[in-house]
């Protein structure tokens, strides 16, 4: 007959003394500490600059903005400051080297601006002087949250092993956005009634792009963008009428009062009030997108390109926006680009910066036009 007595109860199994390590040598546990150290080593890092050689950055200039083209994700990081050289040697800037990023250190995109140069010419800063500059960086992959600070570990490499350490915590795009005022423009000021209207549309464009944040271009639409990157599109049937599909209800407003003036001399004022407004100092460069969206719709872009070029050169958040606009312009009203509109298009990328591909856009455009010549091409704008 079987013991109905109980089991005696096991003994509980001796504790592990070195049980702890294998809890603080996880992978996570290392990897978690290994992110902490790398963090406050690049906080330190620019005590470790090149002696005579600094950049100071300007804050307001400095942001990062999650994008997501054609499902492709990465972040796209621009800084904005002044290189000064105290050496009595001149100082070349070759390249930028990333090092280390919230987001990892793999590059898809790096551009190094001057007013002086195009993009990614080399800069030369003259002993004991200074230069104004502009670095993109875009790093594929998953960004962090669209409101976190985005920290930075990159060189600036000079000739030889010379470099320029930098550290850099970059604020969301939409903390900036959020943070704009209105130039200090107010319309009781402006004798002139046409551009006075034209100051408060482009005030009002401001408080929008405040508004509704880096997700939209301000109060510009599109169609949705389903093709390949370097694709043109097709969805107008033979005959048919184009019509414009990249609108804006403040666009067609000022277009509608440029339709009104009745005489060349104003038509040309009308013009010149917002090409004038293509400068960084009179405060609208954020909404220079919807500028020349207007000025496309006169048939006057390449004269909007070539003034936001000499106006808004150093200006990161006007070439963000231009470059969103000629995107959706090319994308969606490329019939009405003529071949010498596309020049004047690519050499504006070429010169500041082309982190969206538009040059393979335009590549297609011109390819579509010699396979389909009825197509044709518009007259110069």
């Amino acid at each position: 007959m079987a013991d109905s007595q109980s089991a005696p109860p096991e003994k509980p199994a001796p504790s592990d003394p070195f049980a702890w390590i294998d809890k603080w040598i996880s992978p996570e546990t290392l990897g978690m500490a290994s992110h902490s150290a790398r963090d406050w080593v690049y906080r330190l890092y620019p005590l470790t600059a090149r002696s005579g050689v600094e950049v100071q950055w300007k804050k307001d200039h400095c942001w990062w903005v999650a994008l997501f083209p054609k499902r492709r994700e990465f972040s796209y990081l621009c800084a904005a400051g002044s290189l000064l050289n105290h050496t009595r040697k001149p100082f070349r800037l070759l390249d930028v080297r990333l090092i280390s990023s919230l987001a990892g250190t793999d590059l898809c995109y790096r551009s190094i601006l001057s007013p002086q140069e195009p993009a990614n010419r080399d800069i030369e800063v003259p002993p004991q002087g200074a230069l104004d500059l502009s670095l993109e960086i875009g790093i594929p992959g998953p960004p962090p949250t669209a409101s976190t600070d985005f920290w930075v570990a990159f060189s600036l490499r000079s000739e030889g092993k010379l470099s320029v350490p930098v550290h850099l915590v970059l604020r969301p795009l939409a903390t900036v956005f959020g943070e704009i005022e209105l130039p200090q423009e107010p319309g009781f000021q402006i004798s002139d009634p046409t551009e006075k209207n034209v100051a408060s549309v482009l005030q009002f464009e401001l408080v929008e792009l405040r508004t509704r944040g880096p997700g939209q271009l301000g109060t510009v639409s599109a169609p949705r963008e389903n093709g390949e990157a370097g694709a043109v599109s097709k969805d107008r049937e033979p005959g048919q009428l184009p019509s414009q599909q990249v609108v804006s209800p403040n666009a067609e407003a000022l277009l509608g009062l440029y339709s009104r003036l009745s005489t060349e001399e104003e038509r040309a004022s009308f013009r010149a009030a917002l090409c004038q407004r293509l400068q960084t100092q009179r405060g609208y460069g954020a909404i220079a997108y919807l500028i020349l969206l207007v000025l496309f719709g006169m048939g006057s872009l390449s004269e909007g390109l070539a003034a936001a070029q000499a106006g808004l050169s150093g200006d990161s958040l006007a070439l963000f926006g231009i470059r969103r606009l000629l995107v959706l312009l090319l994308k969606w009203e490329w019939r009405a680009f003529s071949d010498s509109l596309l020049d004047d298009a690519e050499r504006f990328v070429c010169q500041l910066g082309d982190p969206f591909r538009t040059t393979e856009r335009i590549a297609a455009i011109r390819t579509q036009r010699l396979s389909a010549p009825e197509e044709g091409s518009h007259s110069s704008s």
